[in-house]
């Protein structure tokens, strides 16, 4: 095993063992849930970054995320539905929206594109905020239960509706879709994902069905977020569709700029930014009508400084004492 890998292994490692020992060591409800919110962040930016293969940008990753909230929050309050069953069919609930609209979507670029997300975003968030028979309108959805007791193989029945028990059950998910998430990357649709956004038309020209591979990577991307959207509204036991709620557009907007900030080019760019910029966002809720202004303010900072994200920092150094050494 050569240097580069050896070292991307171990920071992995020391970023798990890290990742499981914090609310043992903090020892406090507040910051655990605090770290459950960030692990789900880093689900939905680096599901974003997943679109961002294609060379596309979404304002309305969140909507994918609510759709998949209410989906899941239903399920378990109106059918019974198990959490176990729920957290699938949250995900496929937003990635069969995805791929619906993938098809007239995926036909334009750029700010067309952005736009068009963002539309959708408000027009899913707004069928929450006033379909009152269904999602509670704008009093908003609540008395749904938690992720309650789930089987677990060698671990026996866990109850997850404790703060520390749904942050190992939310880390668990979150991995576990990383991890798919990556080996896509790595795969032969990652390859092709990249080649269509470096030049659609030329792997048009070689027999790629562009369009057909722009939609499932649009699908895959919303699925994700859709489980997001599962654990995060298992973890609130409550949900709002308000504009100032945590599905409204500032919300897309802080999804981007961690994936920005951190660096997408490399797969745990966004995951860096979501924890980083998540601590910021949460260490300045005391001046909370500041709050936007101070991650504006960081995120402009660090693409005049670190145009390639905070990912880039540690080649940056490595490069200077080369430089300087010379």
């Amino acid at each position: 095993m050569n240097k580069p890998i050896m070292l991307k292994f171990i920071i992995c490692l020391a970023a798990i063992i890290a990742s499981i020992a914090a609310p043992l060591i903090l020892d406090s409800i507040y910051w655990t849930s605090v770290l459950t919110m960030i692990v789900i962040n880093c689900l939905m930016t680096t599901s974003l970054r997943n679109l961002s293969l294609l060379g596309e940008f979404s304002l309305g990753h969140v909507g994918f995320m609510c759709l998949g909230a209410y989906t899941s929050a239903l399920l378990t309050m109106k059918t019974g539905f198990p959490f176990a069953l729920a957290l699938p069919a949250a995900g496929l609930m937003s990635g069969l929206l995805a791929f619906v609209l993938g098809y007239p979507f995926m036909r334009v670029k750029g700010i067309y594109f952005v736009v068009l997300t963002l539309m959708t975003s408000e027009s899913i968030r707004l069928s929450a905020e006033n379909w009152r028979s269904l999602t509670g309108g704008i009093d908003g959805l609540i008395g749904f239960p938690g992720a309650g007791v789930l089987s677990i193989p060698v671990l026996g029945r866990i109850d997850f509706n404790g703060f520390t028990e749904y942050y190992y059950l939310t880390l668990t998910v979150v991995c576990t879709s990383l991890f798919l998430l990556y080996r896509m990357e790595k795969s032969k649709l990652g390859f092709t994902w990249m080649a269509i956004r470096d030049a659609d038309k030329m792997a048009g020209s070689l027999g790629v069905n562009v369009l057909g591979y722009k939609v499932i990577g649009f699908s895959i991307s919303c699925f994700f977020a859709g489980l997001a959207g599962s654990l995060f509204a298992h973890f609130e036991q409550a949900l709002g569709a308000q504009a100032t709620a945590y599905f409204g557009v500032l919300t897309s907007i802080y999804f981007l700029i961690y994936m920005v900030a951190g660096g997408k080019t490399r797969f745990a760019g966004p995951i860096l930014g979501a924890i980083l910029l998540s601590l910021v966002s949460e260490l300045t809720r005391s001046v909370e009508e500041y709050q936007s202004m101070v991650i504006g303010a960081i995120a402009i900072g660090m693409v005049m400084i670190i145009p390639d994200g905070l990912i880039s920092i540690p080649e940056k150094v490595r490069k200077w004492r080369i430089f300087s050494s010379d």
